[in-house]
């Protein structure tokens, strides 16, 4: 699952020996429930999503329970998505508990619509410390955004790709380093290493599409997630921007 052709590399082994974290994969109809109960499958293009499962292995699968703020399944081109309106739609998980480490790498497969206000893609914790967020846009300004918080907060938002635009968006963080960089379709746009106040991450709810499912709500398509407890290597980004890249149609 998940191999890539130029070599052994497995996005499953982003997660081997209990890394802690997430996968989701519009693509993998398998893993797509129109009901949050997971009992009926999402078959066809335009079906709402109460059930996404979660392929990293560790069973964090993200839910709507309310089907009027559910996303919907999109294909078209060979691409697949979950397609987010911006207003209400918004997925969760239970409590990922990340507080073995203190660095986390996000990749999202992303195409945003709009850049009319603050958006959240990917949101673990939220504003509380130890948290982390993925915005598109962020400040309202054309931008992406990857923001850490332990009792103080850095956050990196280049000035890159306007609405409509789809990428491949790398959030990376190091409390240690300390480092926070963000990437768009596999070049660095912008690094901070502004002192971290030492500390691992929470035990926080994910939310997909919105900040605590009440606010920031995500307008546009999530191709899929990513997110291993981890410093990923140079290796091990490459391999996931550029399978990444390949379920959001964008060439690196």
């Amino acid at each position: 699952m998940g191999a890539m052709r130029a070599g052994v590399f497995s996005l499953a082994s982003l997660f081997a020996g209990g890394i802690a974290g997430s996968w989701y994969d519009p693509s993998d109809l398998s893993t797509l429930f129109q009901d949050s109960a997971g009992t009926t499958p999402v078959t066809a293009a335009g079906q709402p999503v109460g059930l996404m499962l979660d392929k990293s292995g560790n069973g964090n699968h993200a839910v709507q329970a309310t089907a009027a703020k559910r996303p919907t399944y999109q294909t078209s081109a060979g691409l697949h998505w979950l397609a987010f309106d911006g207003v209400d739609d918004a997925m969760a998980t239970a409590a990922i508990d990340f507080t073995g480490t203190d660095k986390v790498s996000v990749f999202a497969g992303v195409r945003k619509l709009s850049d009319a206000v603050i958006a959240t893609v990917a949101s673990f914790g939220a504003d509380v410390p130890n948290s982390w967020e993925m915005f598109s846009p962020r400040s309202q300004q054309n931008r992406y955004g990857f923001a850490h918080r332990t009792t103080t907060v850095v956050e990196v938002s280049p000035t890159v790709g306007p609405a409509p635009d789809t990428a491949v968006i790398t959030g990376l963080s190091d409390i240690g380093a300390p480092s926070v960089s963000i990437s768009r379709n596999g070049v660095v746009m912008q690094v901070s290493t502004n002192t971290l106040a030492a500390a691992n991450y929470g035990n926080h709810i994910l939310n997909i599409g919105s900040r605590r499912g009440t606010s920031l709500f995500f307008n546009g398509n999530v191709y899929g997630l990513i997110i291993p407890g981890k410093l990923a290597s140079a290796a091990e980004i490459a391999s996931t921007e550029a399978y990444m890249a390949a379920k959001t149609g964008v060439t690196l």
